[in-house]
């Protein structure tokens, strides 16, 4: 089993609901529609619907799938109306959604490994002519800035974070204890880092035929030590 498909409990949850202002969704709205080939969007993984409801608010045909069942609960209480469906990433290609332009934000690129990463990349390319991923594992990013201990409070959800490195393999290790005075939950994430110009590759490989890289909502071009990654791939 992918740790992912047990780590995003309410817990988790609370803490990511609560590190992210309004504004940060609107800015990043507004980036990701300078794209938009349409009205449809797939919104993959969701998260607890964020960006779906921000999109459906401006008019958007959103489909929002993610694999917690806390995440998709509370999408569904915030905006009972829209398609949101409860799933594996890694599973895309069995949801048979196809739209105008997907998203894979939230830094969820790089839960799989490589073959599956390979695998969900071509399943984006069939389902949308335009795909924007935002990504904060590439190498470039990452490695510059990485911490060994981060710790952080949002939600009402205490958060501490050791990071670690494994060369051999290229992949992020993250050991999360997770508290909000009551209980306490340990998980433990795994982030495959791949540098901007492999991710370029596996966006081609996949069917896409352009790649652009910025740095930031503000439409700036990516830079090393730049702490995201936002890629804009077209077919």
């Amino acid at each position: 089993m992918s740790w992912y498909t047990s780590f995003f409990t309410d817990l988790a949850n609370r803490f990511w609901r609560g590190a992210v202002q309004p504004e940060q969704t609107s800015a990043e709205i507004d980036f990701i529609t300078r794209f938009s080939a349409g009205p449809r969007v797939l919104d993959v993984p969701c998260g607890s619907g964020r960006h779906s409801i921000e999109l459906s608010r401006r008019g958007y045909t959103t489909v929002g799938i993610d694999i917690s069942s806390e995440a998709i609960a509370h999408a569904r209480a915030s905006a009972p109306d829209l398609d949101w469906r409860e799933g594996d990433l890694a599973s895309l290609g069995s949801f048979g959604v196809t739209a105008d332009l997907a998203l894979c934000l939230g830094n969820s690129f790089g839960y799989l490994d490589h073959e599956g990463s390979q695998r969900f990349l071509g399943d984006l390319a069939a389902a949308a002519p335009v795909l924007v991923i935002d990504y904060g594992c590439t190498a470039e990013s990452l490695l510059p800035n990485l911490p060994g201990e981060l710790r952080m409070s949002f939600g009402g959800v205490d958060c501490v974070a050791v990071n670690t490195y494994d060369i051999a393999t290229g992949r992020l290790l993250i050991d999360f204890t997770f508290t909000d005075g009551e209980r306490v939950q340990e998980s433990a994430c795994v982030q495959h880092v791949y540098s901007v110009a492999e991710l370029t590759r596996m966006l081609v490989s996949a069917g896409f035929s352009s790649v652009e890289l910025f740095g930031d909502v503000d439409g700036r071009a990516f830079r090393l030590g730049d702490h995201r990654l936002l890629a804009v791939a077209r077919r």
